[in-house]
């Protein structure tokens, strides 16, 4: 199955997981996803806006870093992120991210049950 682009949802959400600003969110699936796939998107985060710190419950994430650096709250600990960076969050644990520089946090996020 091939997934063109332009049949690719494209949702703008306001604080997304209780972040700041605005994340741009594209299903990637466009809706159509095996069954341990929960999501799979490509998430832009504008300067000043992130995703909030939340728990996966039953799920975990696999976050790649397409362009830009951000912050990642990985527990308690904070990490500098960049293009080329993989992020897991295993389920039961929290993370969150942000992107406080100029250019646009571009990640792919995959959540799959665990």
């Amino acid at each position: 199955m091939v997934n063109r682009s332009e049949n690719m949802p494209v949702r703008i959400e306001e604080n997304f997981r209780g972040g700041t600003g605005e994340v741009i969110i594209k299903d990637l699936t466009a809706g159509k996803k095996p069954g341990s796939v929960r999501d799979c998107n490509e998430m832009t985060l504008f300067r000043g806006c992130s995703v909030g710190f939340h728990r996966h419950n039953g799920v975990g994430e696999v976050i790649y870093v397409l362009h830009g650096e951000g912050v990642y709250s990985d527990g308690e600990a904070e990490t500098h992120v960049r293009a080329g960076d993989a992020l897991v969050c295993f389920d039961g644990e929290s993370h969150a991210i942000r992107n406080e520089r100029e250019a646009p946090l571009k990640i792919l996020a995959f959540i799959v049950a665990e």
